[in-house]
């Protein structure tokens, strides 16, 4: 049952059709009682097709099980990746799992202000299996509205880790928690308000560090996100192209922006216009170092014209220093539909290849690059 995929198209037209026969009982009913139970139940169905139909375009949820998990808690971790959840003692041990698993790691504040936070972590089954290899780790930052575990729900990201270590890239995929609730927009700056940057850096990079075998060195980090999170991997990575070698950019606008106007985000005055001329991609990149050493993907739907003009400019800046980009226009909006092949294709290029594979050149033209 947990399997059924909510977001098809058969499963909507199902759902639709008893709508139609809700409401036809409605318009039959005679006794008070079974109309009212009719109608009730009419309203119900209705409520759930709706939201089905938004479940759909995104893809947010696409199985019943995701819908569950979201429902029921948090504590019902275990549905998001099907049952693959580890229990963090079991990380620690050699015992193998076919397909990794997906842990909490639990992130103190170490100064950043940010507060306590618990982040997702998934390991691929050679973890469990070479108990003294390290691996590069993946830094997945979520969108807004969001929260860690839309990267395992709808965007699949366990998934993924197993399909990309089944073919002999496995990484360590840490998805942290960026905002404080699931509306906030904190844009992973060091804002007014929150200090997300530095909460990435100061706290989860050396929590999940020191929790897991990970490869030392930028070279062997990414940072990847999409939309809000999109953004963030992008101008943290050009913030720090010693911290992280790789930029994924799935979606993200080239600038930042808030619901309440980056005054409310940066503060007002020329304090807050330099941080957020610091923190806008569209503005600093024309000025970066020459040959700056990170790579950097980005990735979005065709039809998510808000996002592509200001990827399309940043793509030519950015080369003109000297910087490796590649842009992948692929069929889609802003949804999940577009992020999850997205993820698969960026990482597979990211990632170190099979020992038995030569690395991706730019004969790969489909999978590297395309224009929009």
């Amino acid at each position: 049952m947990g399997q059924v995929d909510v977001t098809s198209a058969g499963f909507v037209a199902v759902l639709g059709a008893a709508v139609l026969l809700a409401w036809w009982r409605v318009a039959r009913g005679r006794s008070s009682r079974l109309h009212r139970t009719a109608l009730a139940g009419a309203l119900l169905l209705s409520a759930l097709l709706v939201g089905d139909g938004v479940n759909s375009y995104f893809s947010d949820l696409p199985h019943l099980s995701d819908v569950v998990s979201v429902v029921t808690g948090p504590d019902s971790l275990a549905r998001l990746d099907r049952g693959d959840l580890l229990a963090a003692n079991v990380a620690q041990t050699s015992l193998e799992f076919p397909h990794g698993g997906v842990v909490r790691l639990a992130v103190p504040d170490r100064g950043s202000g940010f507060g306590p936070s618990t982040a997702l972590v998934y390991l691929p089954p050679q973890y469990f299996a070479e108990p003294l290899r390290h691996f590069p780790v993946v830094y997945l930052l979520h969108g807004s509205p969001g929260s860690p575990g839309d990267w395992i729900r709808g965007g699949g990201a366990s998934r993924t880790g197993s399909a990309l270590a089944a073919d002999g890239q496995p990484a360590v995929i840490v998805m942290p928690r960026m905002s404080h609730h699931w509306l906030d927009d904190p844009e992973c700056v060091d804002g007014i308000h929150v200090r997300a940057e530095t909460h990435l850096l100061q706290d989860v990079l050396p929590a999940a560090e020191s929790a897991y075998r990970t490869l030392p060195g930028g070279g062997d980090r990414i940072i990847a996100g999409m939309s809000a999170g999109g953004f963030c991997a992008l101008n943290l990575g050009l913030r720090h192209p010693d911290t992280f070698g790789t930029i994924i950019d799935m979606s993200g606008l080239d600038r930042p922006t808030h619901a309440g106007g980056t005054a409310a985000l940066f503060g007002p005055g020329p304090q807050g216009d330099a941080a957020e001329a610091a923190n806008d991609p569209s503005r600093y990149a024309a000025g970066l170092p020459d040959h700056l050493p990170v790579r950097i993907w980005m990735d979005a739907g065709r039809s998510d014209h808000d996002v592509i003009p200001g990827l399309v400019r940043l793509q030519t800046v950015l080369r003109s220093r000297g910087i490796d980009v590649r842009l992948r226009i692929r069929p889609g909006r802003h949804t999940y539909h577009v992020w999850r092949p997205a993820l698969r294709q960026a990482l597979q290029w990211a990632l170190p290849p099979p020992p038995s594979a030569e690395p991706m050149g730019e004969s790969s033209a489909q999978l590297s690059r395309a224009s929009p």
